[in-house]
């Protein structure tokens, strides 16, 4: 009886150590959130992955496609109260309803540390087609949301969906943003966005030899890892939240 209770919490400690797969009827949730540090150097199909609770993941090599569509949305990586650190491969946002890349979101009051992705320069991230009717607009590639919540670029490509067109949806709706900060705060060193970095009503830092034209709402130059960037810089109708821009002339 003893060795049977001692064999069952053995293997019940060697199952937290590795992510918990649940099924749905689009596609599956990965959830890594034993708090332990993982790392990803494979192709999830058709997947959710969600990373929680202090948990640490990197993407190594390997590919994560979003379902077309989701009982819980269809952002390809979700980043809550834990770590991901995008190092090399490709994340593409759920097509259909236009899901996001990577959201990076924090609780409040939250007994773990706030969400945080760093993307490095192996990494692409895409936002999904828009193509359904009962959709806004095409995904974005990376949002930030809630106070506390952080995304660094130090190199990557950031690509958002296209929006829904009259053929397919019988109007035409917005492309996605390369970049969405509702709160929190996005460290722009590196990378190539194509696409608008849109502040909602959080704070974007960009480094380097670069400017932002106010009356354009544009951002140009060089950034730290040499990408030359030229984005549309958006924000609310009234909203008075400009770039931080921490400018380096010698690059």
């Amino acid at each position: 009886m003893a060795a049977a209770a001692k064999h069952n919490i053995v293997v019940f400690a060697t199952l937290l150590l590795f992510p918990i797969i649940l099924s749905s009827v689009q596609g599956e949730r990965v959830w890594f959130q034993d708090e332990q540090s993982h790392q990803i150097d494979r192709d999830y199909e058709a997947h959710n992955i969600f990373i929680v609770n202090g948990t640490n993941v990197s993407l190594e090599s390997g590919s994560i496609t979003a379902p077309e569509s989701g009982d819980d949305g269809e952002d390809a990586v979700r980043v809550e109260d834990a770590t991901f650190h995008a190092k090399n491969g490709k994340i593409f946002g759920g097509l259909g309803l236009g899901g996001t890349g990577v959201t990076i979101s924090t609780t409040r009051n939250s007994d773990y540390p706030p969400g945080t992705a760093i993307f490095e320069a192996g990494v692409e991230v895409y936002g999904g087609d828009a193509t359904r009717d009962e959709t806004t607009k095409g995904g974005d590639a990376v949002q930030v949301l809630q106070s506390g919540s952080t995304a660094t670029f130090n190199g990557g490509k950031f690509v958002p969906g296209l929006g829904c067109t009259i053929k397919v949806c019988g109007t035409t709706t917005d492309n996605g943003v390369a970049l969405q900060v509702i709160e929190g705060e996005a460290i722009v060193k590196g990378g190539n966005f194509e696409g608008v970095l849109y502040n909602y009503s959080g704070r974007i830092e960009v480094h380097g030899c670069v400017v932002y034209d106010k009356g354009a709402q544009k951002i140009t130059g060089v950034l730290l890892d040499g990408s030359n960037i030229e984005v549309n810089y958006g924000q609310p109708k009234g909203s008075d939240r400009p770039p931080v821009i921490v400018y380096q002339p010698e690059l």
